[in-house]
């Protein structure tokens, strides 16, 4: 990641696109990007705001059933849902430590399921519903 980033609060799910747009700003190829928080905080939003911000203009959805989503936009892009798969084995076995290690951008929904397969060096942000379409999204120390 290139500089600091603030993070924000958000009232509306364009808020939270924007807010990707201007994170996605900062990434830099190889950086691994995981969103922590509760179910419809935002994440996917967030990530649509990402992969807008790096000229990615075609569907963005959640890998939640397919688990693994890959986009070429300026940048290689892996989208991973860690909500359905709980096996530490099964990540492994779909390739995890491979897209570690290609130099992707890679951005994880619920990546706190797979803390231990992550290098400490990751970038991790968090997500907090205030009320109803206002959110808190925060960078964590990592």
């Amino acid at each position: 990641m290139n500089s600091i980033w603030g993070g924000g609060i958000t009232n509306s799910p364009e808020e939270t696109i924007d807010l990707g747009v201007d994170f996605a700003k900062n990434i830099c190829l190889g950086d691994i990007v995981c969103l922590v928080g509760e179910l419809a905080s935002g994440k996917t939003t967030f990530i649509k705001g990402i992969l807008k911000g790096l000229q990615y203009s075609k569907e963005v959805t959640s890998p939640t059933f397919t688990l693994i989503n890959e986009y070429n936009a300026i940048h290689p892009i892996i989208h991973i849902d860690c909500y359905r798969e709980n096996n530490m084995d099964r990540w492994i076995q779909l390739g995890l430590n491979d897209y570690m290690n290609d130099g992707s951008i890679m951005l994880i929904e619920w990546a706190e399921k797979i803390f231990s397969l992550l290098p400490e060096n990751k970038i991790i942000i968090k997500f907090s519903h205030i009320e109803n379409n206002k959110r808190k999204i925060s960078l964590l120390e990592t």
